[in-house]
């Protein structure tokens, strides 16, 4: 099967503290992925911070989704103190294998919620070519706008879960280049499809930057 996770984080601790900007980007961007994702990929929404606010969890406006998307509540970015939000996303995917009983060999696609694919084009390669490979990775940095062999856009990119369930950041580099260096060393480059384009529209936490890649 092939799932896709949705990172969301409603009251963020790191970039720009702007509730009103993240809730539209967040609808407008969710709204588009299911727009563009065939029936057959499984769309989960998990969402680590509702619960910032109250006791106990209450939903969210992410909640107008469900009839598409099963949603996860989690309490990593409240209760882990972490170098980056890299580990808080790393902790939900990991909350949502185990919830949803996700198999090694399932393909999980790690969107990250407030960016916009422009079209289905990644959604339908992975589906095509899901047997050819365990990764579809753009090996990017988004900083320098430069292709390379140990960095990788982070927003969107899909490895077998067997990768995902074993991998732990170091956090002595960035998550992105954690990431690339793991699918880099644990999987044959046969099996690693490299891609030249997201057809994605990213929205940077940090600055509210947008960049298409």
């Amino acid at each position: 099967m092939i799932y896709l996770i949705i990172t969301t984080c409603i009251y963020n601790k790191y970039g720009i503290l702007d509730e009103y900007i993240r809730k539209s980007r967040y609808i407008e961007c969710i709204r588009s992925t299911l727009e563009h994702l065939p029936n057959h990929i499984v769309p989960i929404i998990v969402e680590n911070s509702c619960d910032t606010k109250s006791s106990t969890f209450t939903g969210s406006y992410l909640d107008e989704f469900s009839e598409r998307c099963s949603i996860l509540y989690t309490r990593s970015n409240i209760v882990l103190e972490t170098p980056h939000k890299g580990v808080n996303e790393l902790y939900d995917i990991h909350e949502a294998i185990r919830t949803y009983d996700i198999q090694d060999d399932d393909m999980i696609i790690k969107l990250t919620g407030r960016y916009q694919p422009l079209n289905g084009e990644f959604f339908r390669r992975v589906v095509d070519q899901i047997d050819q490979y365990d990764a579809f990775v753009k090996f990017f940095n988004v900083c320098t706008r430069e292709f390379t062999y140990d960095d990788c856009a982070l927003g969107l990119l899909a490895i077998r879960c067997e990768y995902w369930r074993n991998f732990l950041y170091l956090c002595e580099r960035s998550p992105e280049v954690e990431i690339a260096t793991m699918v880099r060393k644990r999987i044959d480059q046969s099996r690693i499809c490299e891609l030249e384009t997201l057809h994605l529209r990213c929205c940077f936490a940090d600055d509210l930057r947008v960049l298409d890649i």
